[in-house]
């Protein structure tokens, strides 16, 4: 690692710097403002600093602009030196953060301990290379524990999209993304108690991510998993590991039984023309993404014994009935690990109604002043008393009209502040959290959740909670109270709150709203669940794979042509937000890419699981009040990582362009952690088999 930097840095003098991690201080880049991991340069006169991107860029002749050049800036928009010069390259001081040699400490025992656990090893790197050769015993026990069971009816989807990186170990990842190596980055992203057939003959698990993900089930709480039907006898107990390890992995080598297919699986992958990718993500790779799983509710009741659920979207959209029951984690793992989203209902019974009711918000906050977006145009009506708003959530005679005498259909635009929601709200937020289900996921200090394993002295990225607050627009088709975006982390949204207008017409909009659904969702189970008597529908999402994000980008520029628009350096139809998919445009997706979404009718009390690097679009039928908690779990940190320096090929007036959530810290953070369990457990391990001996 110190070599790639030194062989990188244009410095004259090869002295490293060390610059000590400041209690509640983020280091940025002073270029792009991104997070500083490791290896930097700095100037010793003026203190500017360059992330190891930037500087890599600059000196490759790629540099991007950010900002416009001025005054203070030279011409490539970096920072003038005290003295009103630029900054030459070769006179910066290589510096680093992590101390000593500890990266590349954690590096060698990563490969060690990859060596010792039998874990395949797919980086490349000398270290790998030079590794002893392993006695297999952890490959062997993997087989023996295996769980066979034959698929209920033999249909596999064979994915052809684009290969991801999650494939490799979590630190060859980390010690690429510290060197910004570009030719092998890995990820330790991918996760799941089951693999495909192939990489059974070849015994492709990761024990190592499966301890960092999967924490022991205890009979007390959480996720001891019912066997399979069927199953072969397999070992309880190996006296080598502990009942934890051994639990582990027992989660981590279960085949599954379930039908693994594709809307369009015989359907070839159109060649894209209309988006390039300026960031391409590294295509060395071991293993495919795990396919799209389409399931019955008689298949999964075998799978998923005396677990309430049932199945949206044709069998692609798992709903789960109780939030907090017992075994909840195994099948939405099942799911997650795919990237598809989730939905659990009936979240509300945990909530107290009376704090999200509009009176209550009027109560507390009507006379504060916000600025309020007109879903209609977009445009800004600034600096209201948030009274009016809320006045006019379910009384259309209420609502704020424009210039023109129309009715304004109007959302709350950034309130509460993400970063002041637990300070303003506090009894609100205590009760959110306190509802959020997949606790170990969407907890703050959740196992599952890796933004837990940043040190305290580090400044805790925002990860929410956020409100989502509009009124509903199911007589606007064409308008969504959300644009198609995706985000970095992975997410919850919870319906807290549906208001369905109370006024004469009221009974149009419910109308509408039927239509709206029946027109998105061809699901029957869908259309006939917004019909019950105890449903209240509030918002129509779309959620799409990851995977397809590239093909909806072709698809939007394509159309962005035909209507005669330039398309413009770093544009992004998705990062921009400028685009609603409509019923044509849903249609030609179809059609014309293969790519069907998630037709997802959010009801009060729901909570909706949005994998990160998911596209995703919303329309407020009813008014909604939505509450989200963003999180980074094990499955998607790779696609955290990559949308990370994906962002950075934006302009910088985008608001996602800097890496707020810390990831690089975050992934080394996780792994140092992990590597710290597997080490205890082997010597206790060790120490068993030593007093055994004597």
């Amino acid at each position: 690692t110190l070599f790639h930097a030194i062989v990188l840095s244009s410095a004259m003098w090869m002295l490293i710097a060390w610059k000590r991690v400041v209690q509640g201080v983020r280091e940025m880049c002073d270029v792009c403002e991104t997070t500083l991991f490791n290896f930097h340069w700095a100037c010793g006169k003026c203190g500017f600093v360059v992330c190891i991107d930037c500087y890599k860029s600059r000196k490759n002749g790629t540099v991007k602009m950010w900002g416009e050049p001025g005054r203070d800036r030279d011409d490539k928009a970096w920072l003038l030196c005290t003295n009103r010069q630029g900054h030459e390259q070769e006179r910066l001081m290589l510096t680093q953060i992590i101390a000593g040699d500890s990266l590349e400490t954690l590096e060698r025992r990563c490969h060690e301990g990859r060596a010792t656990w039998g874990i395949p090893m797919h980086c490349g790197c000398p270290l790998a290379k030079s590794a002893k050769p392993t006695n297999g015993f952890c490959k062997d026990l993997l087989k023996n524990l295996q769980l066979k069971t034959e698929p209920v009816n033999g249909q596999i989807k064979n994915e052809k999209e684009e290969k991801t990186d999650d494939k490799n170990s979590p630190l060859n990842w980390l010690a690429d993304v510290a060197l910004s190596n570009e030719d092998k980055k890995t990820s330790c992203g991918e996760t799941g108690s089951s693999s495909d057939s192939d990489e059974d003959k070849d015994g492709n698990y990761s024990t190592l991510r499966e301890l960092l993900i999967r924490p022991a089930p205890k009979s007390n709480g959480s996720r001891a998993p019912s066997p399979a039907p069927g199953a072969k006898n397999r070992k309880s107990h190996v006296d080598t590991l502990d009942e934890a390890i051994s639990s582990v992995i027992e989660h981590a080598v279960t085949k599954e039984s379930n039908t693994e297919v594709g809307v369009a699986d015989k359907v070839m992958a159109p060649q894209l023309k209309h988006f390039v990718r300026r960031y391409t993500w590294p295509q060395k790779s071991w293993r495919d993404p795990v396919p799209i799983r389409i399931m019955t509710l008689t298949e999964s009741e075998v799978l998923y014994p005396d677990l309430p659920h049932s199945w949206l979207c044709d069998g692609r959209l798992l709903r789960l009935h109780d939030p907090n029951h017992s075994g909840n984690y195994r099948i939405f793992q099942d799911q997650w690990k795919r990237g598809q989203p989730v939905l659990v209902s009936d979240v509300g019974k945990y909530l107290d109604k009376d704090l999200w009711h509009p009176e209550s918000f009027i109560r507390d906050f009507g006379d504060t002043k916000n600025d309020l977006v007109n879903c209609l145009n977009g445009n800004l009506v600034p600096n209201q008393f948030m009274r009016k708003f809320w006045e006019g959530f379910e009384h259309l005679s209420k609502r704020l009209k424009d210039d023109r005498g129309s009715t304004m259909l109007l959302k709350l635009k950034d309130w509460p502040p993400g970063e002041d929601f637990a300070e303003m709200l506090p009894s609100r937020f205590t009760d959110l959290m306190n509802a959020l289900p997949m606790k170990e996921y969407t907890q703050r200090t959740g196992r599952l959740n890796l933004a837990s394993r940043l040190p305290d002295c580090f400044v805790r990225p925002d990860l929410g909670p956020k409100m989502y607050t509009a009124y509903g627009s199911a007589v606007c088709p064409t308008k969504g109270t959300t644009n198609l975006h995706l985000d970095i982390s992975d997410a919850v949204n919870v319906m807290v709150y549906v208001g369905v207008p109370k006024d004469n017409d009221s009974e149009d909009h419910i109308k509408e709203a039927y239509r709206a659904i029946d027109e998105a969702c061809s699901d029957m189970l869908t259309r006939r669940r917004v019909r019950e008597k105890t449903e209240v529908p509030g918002a129509l999402w779309h959620i799409y794979s990851a995977r397809d994000a590239d093909k909806i980008r072709d698809l939007l520029n394509k159309v962005a042509i035909e209507r005669g628009a330039r398309l413009e350096p770093h544009h992004d139809p998705i990062h921009d937000q400028s685009w609603y998919l409509d019923s044509p445009l849903r249609d030609r997706l179809y059609k014309e890419y293969a790519v069907e979404g998630y037709a997802i009718v959010q009801c009060l009390g729901d909570a909706i699981f949005i994998p990160a690097g998911a596209p995703h679009q919303v329309r407020n039928l009813h008014n909604c009040i939505k509450v989200a908690e963003d999180f980074v779990s094990p499955e998607n940190v790779s696609h955290c990582f990559h949308l990370t320096q994906e962002f950075r090929e934006l302009s910088d007036t985008h608001s996602n362009h800097e890496d707020k959530l810390q990831i690089k810290n975050i992934i080394y953070h996780a792994v140092k952690d992990s590597l710290s369990v597997l080490s205890l457990k082997e010597n206790c391990s060790s120490l068993k088999q030593e007093s055994t001996d004597s």
